[in-house]
């Protein structure tokens, strides 16, 4: 009893000393920066924009005025290189973009009317999801099959207004991915090339054709909720990403254009089952339910199927090409063989030609003897009998 009150006035002050200590971190931390920052951690993204602009090339992006495509570069993340899909074509780029496949799989082109393989607009639409399609193109028949939104246009080959009827008709709308096609450069291309000052110069204009979409997003108060992809179709196309769900200030590795669809998905909460793209968890933010860790883990996991897959894919173009090496090395001998049978052919072709030139010659030479020896005869036997 008398250890219980010696006792009590140490124990209540080292309690008040630990309580001081312990909530010292907290009272020294600035008030609301955590929440703050969890906050931004579970933001969620509201609408989501992919911006393909047909013809664009990163290395002359970079050498050209374009503040709004950079911006979205800096304010959160962009690719090294992109890898775009063979066979080319500006439809065979985009269609990629939207099914995640190559065109050896979709095999879609300007001019086909179905597609086995659904697009990123399809798989929204089929969970009821909404979605736009703005083809400035006006090429991708296949693509708006059962999109809620489908601008008409005409779009006449500019941007501005491919941008005015997304402003117009999206000013009420409440769809959540939408696709917007930017056609005018591609024109430029073939019309001036890649490296003359007309193409810089239609950068710059599409680049304010963008800006103009995204103040049509920061009026609306819908920036920060939105996620923007900007990609391109040609050669070495660029590839930035913002959204509230993703990376900032990062630099991806190559990437190529099928891992735009699957990671939209991923975000979106749906699965790409056909998709030969890749998410690119390296590129996507962690929060509560998906840790940095558990984000690599999936990276690495799908880099390694991929690379197991392509070192199947080596052997097996290995195992084909030596195929075509015997049977290249079969077909020569048999080449050797039909050659000499064809020199044994000439020989004895050349062989009977000699006996049929003698022959003639032979039977030539008997026709003049007997001619003349004709011609003899005949001259005895008139002097003979006729005696002159």
């Amino acid at each position: 009893m008398r250890i219980a009150k010696l006792g009590f006035m140490p124990l209540l002050l080292i309690t008040i000393i630990m309580f001081f200590i312990v909530n010292e971190s907290v009272w020294a931390e600035p008030p609301g920066e955590s929440d703050k920052q969890k906050e931004d951690q579970e933001k969620r993204t509201k609408v989501v924009f992919l911006i393909i602009v047909d013809g664009l090339q990163d290395k002359v992006l970079n050498q050209s005025l374009a503040p709004n495509i950079k911006g979205l570069g800096s304010s959160g993340l962009k690719a090294e290189q992109v890898i775009p899909v063979f066979p080319g074509g500006s439809s065979s780029n985009i269609m990629s973009i939207l099914t995640g496949v190559t065109p050896m799989q979709h095999q879609f082109t300007a001019s086909s009317k179905d597609i086995s393989i659904p697009t990123i607009l399809k798989l929204m639409e089929n969970k009821g999801i909404k979605t736009s399609l703005f083809d400035g193109t006006e090429k991708l028949t296949s693509a708006k099959e059962g999109v809620n939104h489908v601008c008409k246009g005409p779009f006449n080959g500019k941007d501005s207004l491919v941008v005015e009827n997304v402003v117009n008709e999206l000013e009420d709308s409440n769809t959540y991915f939408n696709v917007v096609i930017l056609p005018q450069l591609k024109d430029v291309i073939e019309k001036h090339g890649v490296d003359s000052a007309e193409y810089r110069k239609q950068i710059t204009n599409t680049d304010n054709q963008v800006g103009r979409l995204l103040h049509y997003l920061h009026q609306k108060g819908a920036y920060d909720e939105s996620m923007v992809i900007l990609t391109g179709t040609s050669k070495a196309p660029p590839l930035v990403m913002k959204g509230p769900e993703l990376k900032v200030g990062t630099t991806l590795p190559p990437v190529s254009l099928t891992d735009i669809a699957p990671t939209i998905c991923y975000l979106t909460g749906l699965k790409m089952k056909q998709a030969e793209g890749m998410v690119l968890y390296n590129a996507i933010k962690p929060k509560a339910d998906r840790s940095e860790t558990y984000l690599l883990a999936q990276r690495v996991d799908e880099l390694s199927r991929a690379h197991a897959k392509d070192v199947e894919g080596m052997h097996r173009l290995e195992k084909e090409k030596m195929e075509v090496k015997q049977l290249q090395e079969k077909v020569t001998e048999e080449k050797q063989m039909i050659q000499q049978k064809i020199s044994v052919r000439d020989d004895k072709i050349a062989v009977l030609s000699t006996k049929i030139a003698f022959m003639k010659m032979l039977g030539i030479a008997l026709l003049i003897i007997f001619g003349f020896g004709y011609i003899i005869e005949y001259k005895i036997l008139r002097k003979k009998f006729l005696m002159f």
